[in-house]
């Protein structure tokens, strides 16, 4: 009798405490993207998918709030900003997988590897402006600028992810297979080009805030869009990345499937490479070419109401520049036969139209849209659809005068950081990752404006900019892009707008 009451007693004990354990990590989610990070190190390359991932395993001093936007504290526990040259940092009580304490000094040597020239970082041109980092002592710093800097601390918000101490010493090749760094995921096993394993840090800071997020993230590159909505149906992943609209009545017919979209940060535009003189060189032929397409057209085809009419670079979740009753140039395909007989084309001449397939939805059938729009004002265009990474080699031969024909280029620009100078650093001036111009008037124009420190007079300048950025005809604007995405319900996921995607925000039900 007192063994069955002792049992009794222990059971309801049990009961009783149960619901205070702690949650932990569970279940297994897959997520397929479109395309996969140049590499694991963070602080070389410079593209979206990269961008996404790398905070996996690698933390940010801060990131953007889901649902405002706001910038809020993250492996740095607080900031406060002294004046307008420099932002002190205060970091969490954190520490790498190896063990060692996240520091000051270790945020010194992540941000040295961006804008040491030897490394040849894509992210470099977007710390023009960065002086040094001022060690208080391990935990405090002082991030300073050579001019001011409104834009630090959204640009923050994306780049400068903190690694360990430990891997000082590695050749290159090593940092994407045994980089140590202390994210909430822990990249575990991986096979370039079909999946990437990330097992939840059981040492992160964060273990407490996301105490439901999934144990076990497993990352899928899969080019082809089918592909992925395949994958999806057939129960192999829980996650479409980049679902096109044709597609998404077909996945809200199943009653295990969902479509959950926002609109996004992404704007895609065409590109004109003026770095290596020839006709493109001319205004004139610049503008005929933004005359001759019809990007209202194009969107309204291929994408079917996710995505929205864009008349500038800067979209509506940009620190300052963006104005909404900016109107870039129309579809006037008369006014661009005409521009190019003022220029001397009258009978065109060949163009290279070089475009990434399946980085931006319809990427491949957009430019061959806009290439048989260009064909009908006279210019011989043929468009060249290539894998993002042979674009990029592509792309740098244009810039570099290796390849001296006439070009222009099918790009899409995020801008999740919302920093203004960050997008036109990137995208517009003379060591732009992604510029295929160069104009030292605008370059001049885009530092003057970076450097103001009153709101309302950097508002004024970028808008300025964003006037010259027209005036030269830099690109032809077309949309912004909706993110689409496909998802299991046996998750909780929703979607940002700065494209990012967050593991730790994911729930498996």
């Amino acid at each position: 009798m007192r063994n069955r009451l002792a049992v009794a007693l222990f059971l309801s004990l049990a009961l009783l405490w149960a619901p205070m354990a702690q949650a932990a990590p569970r279940g297994t989610v897959t997520i397929a993207i479109n395309g996969e990070p140049e590499t694991m190190d963070p602080h070389v390359y410079s593209s979206f998918i990269g961008a996404m991932v790398w905070p996996w395993a690698s933390d940010l001093l801060i990131i953007q709030d889901a649902k405002q936007g706001k910038v809020v504290p993250w492996l740095a526990e607080k900031y406060e900003r002294l004046d307008s040259k420099r932002m002190k940092f205060t970091l969490r009580n954190a520490k790498f997988t190896d063990g060692t304490p996240v520091t000051s000094e270790a945020v010194k040597y992540s941000m040295g590897r961006i804008v040491d020239p030897e490394n040849k970082s894509y992210q470099r041109a977007y710390w023009k402006d960065f002086d040094e980092i001022e060690i208080i002592n391990e935990r405090e710093f002082i991030f300073k600028m050579k001019v001011p800097d409104n834009g630090l601390i959204r640009r923050l918000g994306n780049w400068v992810e903190v690694i360990s101490l430990s891997n000082k010493g590695k050749k290159k090749e090593e940092f994407s297979r045994s980089l140590t760094s202390g994210g909430a995921y822990v990249l575990k096993r991986w096979t370039k080009g079909q999946r990437y394993e990330f097992e939840a840090n059981p040492t992160w800071w964060g273990n407490d805030r996301y105490p439901n997020r999934p144990k076990t993230v497993i990352m899928r590159p899969i080019a082809e869009a089918t592909t992925r909505v395949k994958a999806l149906q057939a129960g192999e992943i829980d996650i479409a990345h980049k679902v096109l609209p044709h597609f998404i009545p077909q996945i809200k017919q199943d009653p295990k499937l969902d479509v959950v979209s926002k609109s996004s940060v992404r704007t895609v535009y065409i590109g004109i490479f003026t770095t290596q003189g020839g006709p493109f060189a001319d205004v004139r032929v610049r503008q005929a070419v933004n005359y001759a397409i019809n990007a209202e057209a194009i969107y309204k085809t291929f994408l079917a109401g996710y995505a929205d009419p864009a008349h500038q670079m800067f979209h509506p979740w940009t620190q300052f520049g963006y104005n909404e009753s900016k109107k870039w140039y129309g579809y006037d395909p008369a006014k661009a036969k005409q521009l190019l007989k003022e220029a001397g084309h009258e009978k065109g001449f060949k163009v290279d139209f070089i475009s990434p397939e399946g980085n931006s939805p319809f990427d491949r059938q957009a430019c061959e849209a806009a290439t048989g729009m260009l064909q009908k004002v006279g210019l011989d265009v043929r468009c060249i659809p290539q894998p993002f990474s042979m674009f990029r080699r592509s792309f740098n031969t244009y810039v570099e005068g290796k390849n001296k024909t006439p070009s222009i280029y099918f790009q899409s620009f995020g801008n999740s950081t919302g920093d203004s100078s960050f997008l036109l650093r990137g995208t517009s001036t003379c060591q732009g990752a992604w510029s295929g111009v160069c104009f030292k008037e605008f370059d001049e124009a885009v530092d003057k404006a970076a450097a103001m420190e009153d709101p309302k007079e950097q508002q004024i300048a970028f808008e300025k900019v964003s006037d010259m950025m027209k005036d030269l005809a830099m690109f032809k604007v077309l949309y912004r892009l909706h993110d689409v995405f496909g998802v299991n319900k046996r998750i909780e996921f929703t979607p940002r707008h700065d494209e990012q995607l967050h593991p730790w925000d994911i729930v498996v039900k």
